[in-house]
Order: structure tokens, then sequence, then C-alpha cells
């Protein structure tokens, strides 16, 4: 073989290497956005708690090095630097850290600060998953952008075969199922609607969102209304793991089916809201408590 040959074969090589670098690295987000990196990224700025915790998830938490308030999950996310928090964001803060890749929350983070980072030759990839399959695929996303294969990484594969193994199960027939009123606030009082997560979760475990056809992500809502609606549960979830106070005001109102039932019920926002691996806890409570309910008159499960 000739040196040319030899040459041009080794060329090819480091060419079809390259390629495969290259492609391992463009990922499309949730906004569909194409983003590109150089090389793995290795200084990550993360602006939501959800994607502090996938990060981790995956393997990439020593290469975060700022996030934002109330990133508190895996315990060593609290001592990653603060670049602000949910009202703001403090773009020189970011700059100061010198990251190679911001990942943002598309209703938490400013489409401007967005723009201004990649116009300054940042890659910004923008997480905002509504489902479990883009729970999955955000992971399998933070992998690659993180130069590692998301078939190498067991968190990856377990969640997958998890959701899988979820679709596969038959399905009540709507007029078969429980409603159920989600509470996440209640001055003004609010819940989600069927664009959330939490309604997949809902209807995995065979319950149907009362608010399920309201526009708005996070609507509020009447007592009046939520009484006409006359849920069979009722679900709260506030700031933190503790039952919050205002779910028990609903025993005033002795009409409501879930008041007579007993079936109020309290989980921790964190399983059902933050869109990360951990919803797969919040939602084997829920399917606990669709199926304690099953049984009216049993006493009121405190948590």
């Amino acid at each position: 073989m000739g040196c040319s040959t030899v040459i041009r074969t080794g060329f090819c090589a480091l060419l079809l290497v390259f390629s495969v670098q290259v492609s391992a690295l463009v990922v499309v987000d949730d906004q569909q956005r194409q983003v590109s990196l150089a090389q793995p990224a290795q200084r990550i700025v993360a602006l939501a708690p959800h994607v502090v915790e996938n990060l981790f998830a995956v393997g990439l938490g020593a290469r975060v090095v700022g996030a934002v308030a109330h990133s508190d999950y895996p315990e060593d996310a609290l001592a990653i630097p603060r670049v602000g928090g949910y009202t703001h964001v403090n773009r020189e803060a970011i700059l100061a850290l010198h990251p190679d890749l911001v990942i943002t929350w598309g209703s938490g983070v400013s489409q401007s600060l967005t723009l201004q980072l990649e116009a300054i030759g940042i890659p910004v990839y923008v997480s905002e998953p509504s489902s479990l399959a883009e729970i999955h695929d955000n992971l399998k996303d933070f992998a690659l952008m993180g130069g590692i294969d998301p078939n190498r990484v067991e968190s990856i594969s377990a969640f997958k075969a998890t959701i899988g193994a979820l679709a596969a199960r038959p399905k009540d027939l709507p007029d078969t199922r429980s409603t159920v009123f989600y509470q996440i606030w209640h001055q003004p009082m609010q819940t989600l609607n069927g664009q959330h997560l939490v309604s997949e979760i809902f209807t995995y475990c065979g319950l149907v969102n009362v608010f399920h056809d309201l526009i708005a992500t996070a609507p509020t809502v009447s007592v009046e209304a939520v009484l006409r609606a006359d849920p069979d549960i009722i679900i709260a979830s506030g700031i933190d793991q503790a039952r919050p106070s205002w779910l028990d005001a609903w025993a005033q109102y002795k009409s409501l089916t879930a008041v007579q039932n007993k079936t109020l019920f309290a989980i921790d926002p964190d399983l059902l809201q933050r869109p990360t691996p951990r919803v797969l806890q919040g939602l084997e409570r829920v399917c606990e408590i669709a199926r304690r309910s099953q049984r009216p008159n049993a006493d009121l499960l405190q948590r």
C-alpha cells in the first residue's frame, strides 16, 4: 500500500470519527431549536431545578457550575453557586462562570436571555418537558451534550423501560374513571390543565383531571367551579413535602364527593410538578391514592 493510500485512508477515518462526534453533539430542544456543541460540555449552567436534577441523573452533576434557587436535589446540588431564581436570572453571574452550555427553562426564563447568550456564542438548550416521553428525551439529550452514550446510562434505560411498561398497560374506559382536582395553591386557587405532565400521570392511574380542558397551563379557579365539578378525589401540593393546611379547608363543603368519601390527599410537589425521573414516585403515589379511593369512607390518608 502506497504512502498516499495510507494518508487517504487515515484522513477518511479521521473524517468519519469527526462526523460521528459532531452528529452526537447536535440535539433538538423542547422549542424545536437545533443546539450544536463543538465538543462535550464541561461547564454547564442550569437555569431550573429540574434541569439540575436531570443533569445529576445522567452523571453530569460535577459539570454544573451554576444553578438557580430551589435547585435542591440531589443534596450535592445545594453547593452549586446560584445565578438567580424564578423571578430574575443574573446574566453577568452566568457569564462570570464561563459556561460552554446553558440549559434554560422555557416557561421560567425570558427568551431575550436565550438570544443574548447565543449572540455571544454560548449554546443554549431550552428544556420544557411536558410528558414522560419528553423527560426521557431531555435525559438523552443531556447525556449526548455531555459526550455520554445515553444507551450506557442506567437511569435513562430504567426510565425508558418503566414508561414503556406503563404505555402497555390496559387503559380504563373514560366513563369508569374517577375524577380528580389537583390544587397547587390556595390564594389564588390554582390547578394544572391537561397539557401539564400531571394529567398524563392521572391518566395512567385511571383518573381524569376535572380541569383538563382549561386553556392556561396553571389556571386560577374558584371554589364554585370546584363544587360544580364535584371531584371524587382532591390532591394538593404546597411548597414542600408538608401537608398544606388549606387542603383540609375543603371539609367544610359537605356536599363534595371527595369530602363525603374522605379522599383528600397531599403529595410532595417535586414528585408531580418537577419533570425528572422522580415523577415515577409521584405516579406510584397517585395510583395508590386511586386504589384507596375505590374504598369510600376509608380513613383519611395523611401522607
